[in-house]
Parts: C-alpha cells; structure tokens; sequence
C-alpha cells in the first residue's frame, strides 16, 4: 500500500503557474499580435508541456479568453478606474489624455491596444474569445456611457449630443491615440490632437 502511495506520488505533474503563463502569452500577443503567435511558441516560453497546457486551459481559445481577462483587469481596468474618481467632467477628459499620453507604461505603449488587436481579427478565434472581446467592449463602453449621463445629471456636461454618442465618440479618439504613439507619432502631436477632439465637449462650449 505504501509503496503505492510512493508511486502516485511521484507521478503527480509539478505545480504549473498558470499566472505566469497567461503573463507570457499576453507579451507575445501584445507585441507580435494574436494572430502571428504559434501554440508552440507560448508553450516554449512559458515552460509547459503541451499536455499540461491543454489540461489548464483545454486549448488556445481557453487562453486567450485567459488573457482578454487578463488585459482588462490590468490595463482597461486602469483608465476606466479615472471614470469613477468623480472628478468634474473636464478635468476627468485631461486625466484621461494624460493617461495616455504619459502614464501608461512605455513599454506598452509601443505595442498599442492589445484588445484592438483581438478585434481586428475577431472571426478567426475560437468561440470564448470571440465573447470575451464582446464582452469586454461592452462594459467599456457602458461605464463611459455611465460616466457621460452622471456628468450631465450634475450639470456639468450640457452637450446636446447623446451619451451614448459621446461614449463612442471619446472611446474611438482615445484608441485612435494609442494606435498612433505605437506606429511612432510624437507625445506632443497626439496631445494636440486629443485636445482638440475632446475641445468640442468642454463644458465652456455651447
């Protein structure tokens, strides 16, 4: 019986650091795009076997819903926590340009959106991934939407345009933004670019 035990024991798969694993895949798909990196390859450098991968994620869809997850409860997570600091309307809009013009990690910024990434190829990933892209672009932008209708409630955004409008409108220039530093544009022409975007929705504009 005890050498049974012994036997089972010393089959047993070491601990995987699925956490680790994740971390590696979302660098290799953040900078080479999800759809120029091999299964083989994360497996090579996270350190994990094939086998032991299919059985912690059960394949490549399992992971890379794994690290859309991963992505928004880390860099999403980031500037949707400015929305809910409760600053006034105007003041939340230079946060948010200042985000992304300055706070983001640099190594990230070169590599652009990782969600647009996934988005752009969508149709090409399997069925979790394809729900967790929606999932995630939803949320963002009911939370600017959120955002956008609790300023006017206070009075202090009075543009006559629809929140959920403006959530589209703020969203497509902030992504527009990261998109241009990652293909090379200079700080201070996106910053130009985002104030003058976002000058039509100043609350000194009628």
């Amino acid at each position: 019986m005890n050498n049974q035990i012994n036997i089972i024991k010393k089959g047993r798969p070491k601990t995987i650091d699925l956490e680790r694993i994740k971390n590696v895949a979302m660098v290799n798909y953040w900078s080479d795009g999800p759809t120029n990196v091999s299964l083989n390859e994360i497996c090579i450098k996270a350190k994990i076997s094939k086998p032991g991968f299919y059985r912690e994620f059960g394949g490549e869809d399992g992971l890379m819903h794994s690290v859309l997850l991963l992505y928004k409860n880390t860099l999403i997570k980031q500037i949707l926590n400015i929305l809910k600091l409760e600053k006034p309307f105007d003041e939340t809009i230079d946060l948010l340009i200042e985000y992304v013009i300055d706070k983001r990690d640099k190594e990230h910024v070169k590599n652009g959106c990782l969600l647009a990434k996934f988005r752009q190829s969508r149709d090409k990933f399997g069925k979790k991934t394809q729900e967790q892209i929606d999932i995630i672009l939803k949320e963002r932008y009911l939370d600017f939407e959120l955002w956008i209708k609790e300023a006017k409630s206070k009075g202090e955004f009075n543009h006559p345009l629809s929140p959920k409008l403006v959530a589209n409108y703020i969203i497509s220039q902030l992504d527009y933004a990261v998109y241009a530093l990652a293909n090379g544009e200079k700080n201070n022409n996106i910053r130009h670019f985002l104030t003058l975007a976002f000058s039509i929705l100043r609350k000194n504009i009628s």
